[in-house]
């Protein structure tokens, strides 16, 4: 008799006998069936027990739990294993409520410690054994198999082919499905599709620790992979890997791959495929064989079992599927409040402007992140013309009046005054890493010019180009020195050979 079925029946009767409580109520906190308690409080009431109980613990279990008086020809009743082993996968079932029920059914049945002894074995014997029990639509199991696959195009290349494999522990269901690699975009794909396959969502993921889904395997915390713990975000599910160096943790999705080498890899081992698509069609069938084939020594198959104990369990899938998202973390905004990502520029309130962001990139939309909140959405750029997108509700008011302004219409300025001036605006956009930045240079710099002739506009632009001056301040300072000395170049006297001087006006001594 186990010490802690005697110390919860004296819990038990304790509560009745000096706190008052009811039934309903001792049941409830300590988490029994009402039956049991019932059946505890009669058999004290019965033996004439009264709190507080000063019996020893063996004492008070031959009294509420005496064993069977039986001769040598009488015989237990036996536990329906069979029965017990398929309650166990309904969530909130115990062994201890099981065998309750038995005991209330077969009061000269086994004790807890032998009706525990028995399913343990039924377990073994059926090839169910597993460290703990799991409950249906509470865990998916994930991993890639070992052994590959393969298939030879039509240009005669083999191409490898590995098989990602998930299962549902509480009834043994899998899934499998071909992919031409092992990286993060296939194993994302797979989850997506596996969850889609099962028509639900687990409460938890419990991956191997590769690193595609791990990116720190540590003993105690481990560090999920962004893009990994993104989408089980969407999903409604958790990542709970398995423990480092602990095979147990993982024995049931072992199991599945086992399957998915012998019965799928094995079986099709001397078929040549001719596409990726031939392939996965064959795998797909033999996946729905080994799903649907009658267990052995058990009722029913995978796939029976999983409609029947895990499918009512499941979570249900989010309207939308996920899309594949990468994630770039630490990147530090410029003080245009523009930040970058595949070269391409995306405005940001002002505010942050300076500050580290992360950025979550599908391939249809940019979303820019800081503390964990969103600051910024866009439909993402592709343009190779016009790297920059810039939300005018990001800017400054200030610069709001510059929201017309585009490197187009600096150019088309620019020639106005000639191939110069045009070349060293453009040189002016080109240096800085935003255009946005040199748009303000640019303005000055044209309405100087405004102010000159062309000719010398296109002089001073060549000078300012040659030189790499780059600062509407040095900009300035060259146009007022060359515009200042073309003046001067104006009004000075004209030198030539026939012109006399004042020596022939002034007369000569001599003469």
């Amino acid at each position: 008799m186990r010490r802690t079925e005697v110390d919860k029946a004296r819990e038990i009767l304790r509560q009745h006998f000096e706190l008052g409580l009811s039934q309903r109520e001792i049941a409830t906190s300590l988490g029994v069936s009402v039956g049991a308690v019932s059946g505890i409080i009669t058999k004290a009431r019965a033996a004439g027990l009264e709190h507080p109980v000063s019996l020893s613990n063996k004492e008070l279990a031959g009294i509420l739990y005496p064993p069977a008086e039986h001769n040598s020809k009488t015989k237990y009743v036996e536990p329906d294993l069979k029965y017990i082993h398929h309650e166990m996968q309904i969530k909130g079932n115990t062994l201890q409520l099981l065998w309750e029920e038995y005991k209330r059914d077969n009061p000269d049945g086994y004790m807890y410690t032998q009706f525990c002894d028995r399913y343990r074995d039924f377990r073994k014997q059926n090839e169910v054994y597993m460290r703990k029990i799991y409950k249906g639509g509470e865990r998916a199991m994930v991993d890639w198999a070992g052994l590959t696959m393969s298939y030879v195009d039509e240009c005669g290349e083999v191409h490898i082919v590995y098989l990602f494999v998930g299962t549902l522990p509480a009834s043994g269901y899998i899934y499998v499905e071909p992919f031409n690699d092992m990286e993060e975009r296939s194993w994302i794909a797979a989850h997506v599709n596996m969850f889609e396959y099962i028509g639900g969502v687990t409460r938890i993921i419990t991956p191997d620790n590769a690193k595609v889904a791990i990116t720190t395997p540590k003993y105690y915390d481990p560090v999920e992979n962004l893009t990994y713990a993104d989408m089980a975000r969407h999903y409604g599910t958790a990542i709970v890997p398995a423990r480092v160096k602990k095979a147990r943790d993982k024995a049931p999705v072992e199991k599945g791959v086992q399957h998915a080498e012998n019965r799928i890899i094995a079986k099709l081992r001397k078929r040549q495929f001719l596409s990726f698509d031939e392939l996965c069609s064959a795998v797909s069938i033999e996946l729905e064989i080994i799903n649907h084939t009658k267990f052995q020594k058990l009722p029913g198959s995978r796939h029976s079992v999983f409609i029947e104990t895990e499918k009512p369990h499941l979570l249900p899938l989010p309207k939308y599927r996920y899309e594949y998202a990468l994630w770039k973390q630490g990147v530090k905004s410029d003080m245009d409040y523009h930040i970058g990502y595949d070269q391409h520029f995306y405005s940001i309130p002002f505010q942050y402007a300076g500050k580290k962001m992360d950025i979550r990139a599908t391939v249809k939309t940019i979303e820019v992140f800081y503390e964990h909140e969103r600051i910024a959405s866009f439909t993402r750029n592709y343009s190779t013309t016009n790297r920059y997108t810039t939300l005018p509700e990001h800017m400054p008011t200030n610069h709001r009046a510059m929201v017309d302004w585009t490197p187009e219409r600096f150019e088309s300025w620019s020639r106005k005054f000639g191939k110069n001036t045009h070349a060293y605006i453009c040189y002016l956009m080109n240096r800085r890493q935003h255009p946005e930045q040199a748009f303000k240079t640019c303005a000055g710099i044209l309405r100087l010019g405004e102010d000159v002739p062309s000719a010398m506009m296109e002089d001073i632009c060549a000078a300012a180009l040659s030189r790499n001056i780059y600062s509407y301040k040095y900009f300035n300072t060259l146009f007022k020195q060359l515009s200042q000395d073309e003046g001067k170049h104006a009004h000075e006297p004209i030198q030539h050979g026939n012109i006399r001087g004042s020596v022939y006006y002034g007369g000569d001594a001599d003469a």
